[in-house]
């Protein structure tokens, strides 16, 4: 599926011509008056929704998929079901859990597809990027050698596991936030946490890294 031919990004300028009047300072602005605009049609308050939370996205999908190809392509697409099916987000002010639960079901489609296409040895890990290889330039040696050891723990844990566990302790999303867009039950989510954690600990000093 090509997501552009469904919908233009919601990165285009607004259109001079809607009928809407112009947000106020956006910062300002809650989520829940953000949708409410974006459904009656108003382009400005799409194109907000799109810049305050592309980070988020686009950081959870980079570090689950560690590919930047797949991680563009979430992104994107990721914005045009939202957008598309804002009418059906009960309440507006859970925008950032919502968009995290459609990255995570979007990741999870490519994570099925990559094993698959590993399994037939056409896999592309040579473009996979490490967490090491994303963090910040100012990190020092003995820090990006932990991240390094920590994507290691990581890519050895079950994939339902990994996502809940960088939700929680790399997004830094409540516990709530996470079962919600793992698509799962709060007991279920603090499960796989712990799980997680409890290996990834057995191999990596957090404390000094996260």
């Amino acid at each position: 599926m090509n997501p552009s031919a469904r919908r233009a990004t919601p990165a285009a300028p607004p259109s001079p011509r809607s009928n809407l009047r112009a947000l106020p300072c956006e910062g300002r602005v809650g989520d829940a008056e953000l949708v409410e605009r974006a459904r009656r049609g108003d382009r400005s308050a799409e194109d907000a929704i799109f810049r305050r939370h592309v980070g988020a996205v686009a950081g959870l999908a980079l570090r689950l998929l560690r590919h930047r190809a797949d991680m563009e392509d979430v992104v994107q697409e990721t914005f045009v079901i939202a957008l598309e099916k804002l009418k059906e987000l009960r309440d507006g002010g859970a925008l950032r859990p919502w968009l995290m639960q459609i990255t995570v079901s979007l990741v999870r489609r490519r994570l099925r597809r990559r094993r698959l296409l590993g399994f037939v040895g056409l896999n592309r890990s040579e473009a996979d990027a490490p967490l090491d290889a994303l963090a910040s330039e100012a990190l020092d040696p003995e820090a990006c050698a932990e991240l390094a050891a920590l994507d290691r723990a990581l890519a050895a844990l079950p994939a339902e596991d990994r996502i809940a566990w960088v939700l929680r302790y790399v997004e830094g999303e409540a516990m709530e936030d996470v079962a919600f867009a793992c698509g799962c039950s709060l007991s279920t989510a603090k499960r796989r946490i712990a799980a997680a954690d409890t290996r990834v600990r057995l191999h990596v000093r957090l404390k000094e890294v996260l």
